[in-house]
């Protein structure tokens, strides 16, 4: 996906203070799947900071309790107010990761934001 501008339509507000991150090798404990955003799963990281992840970041172990990060990743969410400009990067599975020219990067659900 190219880069687009995006102007904010709705709020949103993160939940998690600590977000989950991991780099490429890293063991992950992994939970139930997303049933609301279809793609992203629950994991544990090894700093034992608990956050949703996208599922194609993971090489699964045999029975899907654990898995070892292929990539490297953050679930950083940036919290975001109507009218806001940014410029979107990437979209995953109704997530777009977002820069902002103040307040930095991070993911921001795609049904907040509408094209500039």
């Amino acid at each position: 996906m190219h880069m687009f501008e995006a102007v904010v339509v709705r709020k949103h507000k993160s939940n998690y203070p600590n977000p989950v991150s991991f780099v490429a090798g890293d063991a992950l404990l992994v939970g139930e799947r997303d049933s609301e955003y279809l793609g992203w799963v629950r994991v544990t990281d090894k700093r034992g900071d608990v956050g949703w992840a996208p599922l194609k970041y993971i090489e699964l172990n045999g029975d899907g309790t654990g898995g070892v990060a292929i990539k490297f990743y953050s679930a950083k969410e940036l919290d975001v107010e109507p009218g806001e400009r940014l410029t979107v990067k990437y979209e995953h599975c109704q997530w777009c990761w977002v820069e902002h020219e103040t307040k930095g990067a991070g993911w921001v659900p795609i049904e907040c934001l509408e094209n500039a």
